[in-house]
């Protein structure tokens, strides 16, 4: 009897202690794409948070991903998210980004980026009770 009361306990220890290797490992999301040429940066307005990684960091072709975290988390949901990446050579033109939902306040967009040099990435997320946050971030392209 004793046996029998011993084991659901043992497999609720062994349970518990899988779950929390899990835990405690690195979020999973946005900050998980990328390799070693990605930038990676976690951007706030209007207390929602943007965690943000554009792949790779290279002239050619680049996947931008993006997750918010607007108060209330999941439950809040970001309607659209619209942007530029400016070049710093004024001469070079303005690219505009219709960024496609991929999950639940995950989006990503894919571009060419036709030069190296710093460029300006801001982008605008609307949330479903018509709130607008802008983000703006510096990302440096490499040839």
């Amino acid at each position: 009897m004793l046996r029998k009361k011993s084991f659901p306990v043992l497999v609720f220890v062994v349970a518990l202690t899988a779950c929390g290797g899990d835990v405690a490992g690195p979020k999973e999301g946005v900050h998980d794409h990328g390799g070693a040429d990605s930038f990676n940066v976690s951007l706030v307005a209007e207390d929602v948070i943007a965690d943000v990684t554009v792949d790779p960091t290279r002239v050619g072709s680049v996947i931008i991903h993006m997750e918010f975290s607007p108060p209330g988390g999941k439950l809040q949901q970001v309607d659209s998210v619209t942007g530029n990446l400016i070049p710093a050579d004024s001469s070079l033109s303005t690219l505009v980004l219709w960024f496609e939902k991929s999950g639940i306040n995950h989006f990503h967009y894919e571009v060419t980026v036709p030069t190296p040099g710093e460029w300006t990435l801001d982008f605008d997320a609307v949330l479903s009770d018509g709130t607008a946050a802008l983000y703006t971030t510096k990302v440096d392209f490499e040839s």
